[in-house]
């Protein structure tokens, strides 16, 4: 069980340490999670001596059409228009992955046409049971893989989403992802989301309503 979708201090809206939440993602039980902070991979590539867990270096990328997630990557993403952040991605050893579709605020992507992605997030614990089920139609639709994350940005969120894959290393969970053999889920809630929403919009407030 992996949380493919963590945010850290490294993120302009993280608050935890990438060690903090591994250790606690570990304590529940997962075997590792994607570090996928908001255009940035400083924190991805470090190394954290972290035993019998696995950390995916990934990032969260504000393209011109919205969110996406790059994961299993070897490098820094540059581009931030959606086409060709994809092909970044892909040519640098990752998969390519919609974030959370369907949410109203947060950089979601409305338009698909024409974006080869490897997979779509369907489950969010920060988006609404209904967001989600939505994105899960839109993998069938599309026929692609399917990946699921807590988009923790604090402690208290960390695992509340997950990706389940039969997989030992970052290099087989990649694997499971194109080969499509992965599951996901959560804990579906309506308070959670709104919890999360609220925090979001203080931190959009203290950063001057800027946007990542």
């Amino acid at each position: 069980m992996f949380d493919l979708h963590v945010h850290t201090s490294y993120s302009k809206d993280g608050h935890e340490k990438p060690e903090t939440m591994a250790k606690i993602l570990k304590k529940k039980g997962f075997r590792g999670m994607a570090i996928t902070d908001h255009n940035t991979v400083k924190g991805a590539f470090k190394e954290y001596g972290i035993e019998n867990f696995i950390i995916i270096p990934g990032i969260e990328i504000s393209t011109d059409r919205g969110h996406l997630l790059g994961l299993g990557i070897k490098e820094e993403i540059k581009s931030r228009k959606a086409e060709e952040a994809i092909d970044e991605i892909h040519d640098k050893g990752g998969v390519a992955i919609i974030a959370h579709p369907y949410r109203i605020f947060s950089g979601a992507i409305k338009n698909f046409e024409g974006l080869n992605v490897d997979g779509i997030e369907i489950f969010n614990a920060r988006s609404f049971p209904s967001q989600n089920k939505r994105a899960a139609k839109l993998a069938e639709n599309m026929k692609k893989a399917v990946t699921g994350g807590s988009d923790a940005h604090y402690a208290w969120e960390a695992g509340r989403g997950y990706t389940i894959a039969d997989a030992d290393s970052e290099d087989e969970v990649i694997e499971k992802i194109l080969k499509k053999e992965t599951k996901s889920g959560g804990k579906l809630s309506i308070s959670m989301p709104l919890k999360s929403s609220a925090n979001a919009l203080l931190a959009y407030m203290r950063r001057g309503f800027i946007k990542i």
